[in-house]
């Protein structure tokens, strides 16, 4: 079979980046003709050629058709799909959040694969595709590349490794460490935001006894024989077993909200702690290392390319549907313009001072008003429910000039597909799931420096007005409200004060 397979970019060991390099070698050893189309290449290229498989920046430079085009990344995907207009392609969904993840819809895509049920549903329900449509492969473990496996577990576990999460914020891995040294565990941390990269963790990993990650990085720790317990910022999951592994699975190794309340603390880590039986960590090991490794994902994806030849084409027309994507693809890019003019707007200060003076008056009239609104019931403020506490937060946001309706729907397509108010999605849901308002205010900044509102019911934005309105200026550990404004701090204390 000739197979080419698209990615955006090969410049990471880690990701898609490394997902696509050991199924490109892997297909390339069960003897299929291989070819990468990616329009930024980078090192991991090299590796790929070393094992007798091509990368090309342009598509019109693969010197055959394909039988198959496998597809990873929205772009490249549709170049693919536009240059061999007439192949069978299958699209493997990573996650549905940046942009570029997102599946196209296309008539020449029979199949679309994603690593969990969880994802495949939300899939085939936002993307309106027949569930049948979306197949699951779970993430793998390359078990050639990880050969080393721990011995069977000692007990008490000493050892422990938060592996490849960097949103976490200073509070959560506060928490985690004060967990782990009350229970007598010395935990490392890996990954770009601790100044810890490990690119080899095939090696890195089998020295701990438990390993917290999620998703791939999960199965990797897993195949390794850690004791393994996923968690992400906010929210403790449970030690994996042989019971629970299908459970995970289904849901990426990734703990939910809605479906559990577990705090990072020395309680919970004690828990967990106590459910660790050496016998079934390896009993756990063996299983990834059969079920999800790279040989199995492999076997099933032929399956899947099989099955897609042998299909007759979807019934559409496919510069119809390639004109429609293109369009879909404006809007996006012009989010991109937007969000760089943005950016080029915040590095010049007379250009974003007035950009904020213009909702300097509209603010100075809300902030007297806010004044007079009650807090709602929150921990931070323990005032009681409001019932115009809506109708007030929504007039000063929008008057703050600190919320773009148009930015929003653009970099959060979920919203804008559900026909939802932009405004109001972000003041219910948006402003607690990390989403930001608009491209002058950064919520994850403002956190950082205010981490007592996490889980408070308070959006940071709101926050802020609540300062503006006392007329607090406020700085902490060196990050300033204006910092999360991108704005020069002279303007925004103006701002805050509510002056002319």
């Amino acid at each position: 079979m000739k197979l080419l397979i698209t990615q955006r970019m090969l410049q990471n060991v880690g990701g898609t980046e490394m997902v696509t390099v050991e199924l490109a070698i892997a297909f390339h050893a069960r003897g299929h003709e291989v070819a990468i189309y990616c329009p930024r290449p980078g090192q991991l290229a090299g590796l790929l050629a070393s094992n007798g498989i091509p990368v090309f920046e342009e598509v019109t430079d693969v010197p055959w058709r394909p039988d198959m085009i496998h597809a990873h990344h929205r772009m490249p995907a549709i170049v693919a799909l536009a240059h061999f207009s007439d192949v069978p392609c299958i699209y493997m969904c990573h996650g549905l959040r940046p942009w570029v993840e997102q599946p196209p819809l296309h008539p020449q895509i029979r199949a679309y694969v994603t690593v969990s049920e969880k994802l495949a549903n939300h899939l085939a329900t936002t993307q309106r595709l027949a569930r049948e449509r979306v197949r699951v492969i779970p993430n793998f473990v390359n078990t050639e590349r990880f050969s080393q496996v721990r011995g069977t577990s000692r007990l008490p576990p000493t050892r422990a490794v938060l592996f490849g999460q960097n949103s976490f914020t200073a509070d959560d891995i506060g928490a985690l460490e004060q967990a782990c040294r009350r229970n007598g565990i010395e935990l490392e941390k890996a990954g770009p935001a601790y100044g810890n990269i490990q690119h080899h963790p095939e090696l890195y990993l089998p020295d701990f006894d438990i390993a917290f990650c999620i998703g791939r990085s999960a199965v990797e720790a897993m195949g390794c024989g850690c004791a393994t317990i996923p968690i992400v910022p906010h929210l403790a999951g449970g030690l994996v077993t042989s019971a629970s592994l299908d459970e995970w699975a289904a849901i990426n190794f990734s703990p939910r909200f809605f479906t559990g309340a577990a705090r990072i603390n020395g309680e919970w880590l004690a828990g967990e702690l106590a459910k660790i039986d050496p016998d079934d960590v390896a009993t756990v090991s063996a299983r990834v290392r059969a079920e999800f490794s790279l040989d199995t994902a492999v076997a099933r994806l032929e399956e899947i390319y099989r099955q897609a030849m042998a299909e007759r084409p979807l019934p559409g027309d496919d510069r119809a549907d390639l004109v429609a994507e293109l369009g879909r693809l404006a809007v996006d890019v012009d989010g991109l313009w937007v969000s760089e003019q943005a950016a080029r707007n915040r590095s010049d200060p007379a250009v974003y001072s007035t950009v904020l003076e213009r909702h300097m008056a509209e603010l100075k009239a809300v902030v007297g008003e806010l004044r007079a609104v009650p807090a709602h019931n929150t921990r931070v403020t323990g005032g009681m429910p409001a019932p115009d506490h809506a109708r007030w937060l929504r007039k000063a946001v929008a008057a703050s000039g600190l919320f773009d309706k148009h930015w929003y729907l653009r970099n959060n397509p979920d919203v804008a597909k559900a026909g939802a108010d932009p405004l109001q999605h972000y003041l219910r849901h948006g402003a607690f799931e990390g989403r930001d308002p608009s491209p002058f205010f950064k919520s994850t900044d403002y956190l950082k420096a205010h981490p007592h509102l996490h889980g408070q019911g308070i959006s940071p934005l709101e926050h802020l007005l609540r300062e503006a309105a006392a007329g607090k200026v406020r700085r902490r550990g060196g990050f300033h409200v204006g910092d999360a404004l991108r704005a020069p701090l002279g303007l925004v204390a103006r701002l805050i004060r509510g002056g002319a």
